[in-house]
């Protein structure tokens, strides 16, 4: 398993995979909620300048995964509607929907692209878009353009900050940084979300 793991994280098409469905996944209602997405992309994007994967291809295939995950979300707000306050996640915190609600009511549209960049609300706002009878074109040409703009700000960064470091340090201290930095933003996730359900 621990061979496997390796192998994948110094494969470009694994990698490119794995940026796609961990961006996906941190976006989906509820799901997002409880996966500390931060630390794995940033894990993934160290592993993806390491391994050479080149910076367009990462932001495209991060751009396409926030887009996917967005989407998915939005239509199954469309599907549950009201149904959405019975999940059992949310009913027993009803005060994430509820930020969800006045956020949207706050920036409309522009939500959607705000949103992607609020870690707690990433995976809610766009089922509540739908929720709310936000027409289906006006989402995904806010959806495409926001993801677009996510992944160029929170993969590129890291990934340039990695392939600099690769050049000028050791493995063994890479992977000290690593683990650092992939702490760093379990921790940041994790105050974010206590923020969140206060």
């Amino acid at each position: 398993m621990t061979e496997f793991l390796q192998a994948a994280m110094q494969s470009p098409l694994a990698l490119l995979l794995m940026v796609f469905l961990m961006a996906a996944v941190e976006s989906l209602v509820v799901v997002g909620l409880l996966v500390p997405g931060i630390a794995g992309l940033v894990a993934l994007t160290l592993a993806a300048a390491s391994a050479g994967v080149g910076p367009g291809w990462w932001w495209l295939a991060g751009a396409l995964g926030a887009m996917a995950g967005d989407g998915i979300s939005f239509h199954i707000g469309r599907a549950s509607r009201r149904g959405l306050h019975h999940w059992p996640v949310l009913r027993d915190h009803p005060q994430w929907l509820q930020r969800g609600y006045r956020f949207f009511h706050d920036y409309g549209v522009v939500s959607i692209a705000i949103g992607r960049f609020v870690g707690p609300l990433r995976p809610l706002i766009p089922a509540v878009a739908a929720v709310c009878e936000m027409p289906v074109g006006r989402f995904w040409w806010v959806n495409v353009l926001s993801a677009c703009a996510w992944s160029a700000a929170w993969l590129l960064p890291v990934y340039w900050l990695g392939r600099e470091a690769l050049e000028h340090i050791s493995g063994t201290r890479m992977m000290v940084i690593f683990a650092v930095v992939c702490v760093l933003a379990f921790v940041i996730s994790g105050l974010m979300s206590r923020r969140s359900e206060r």
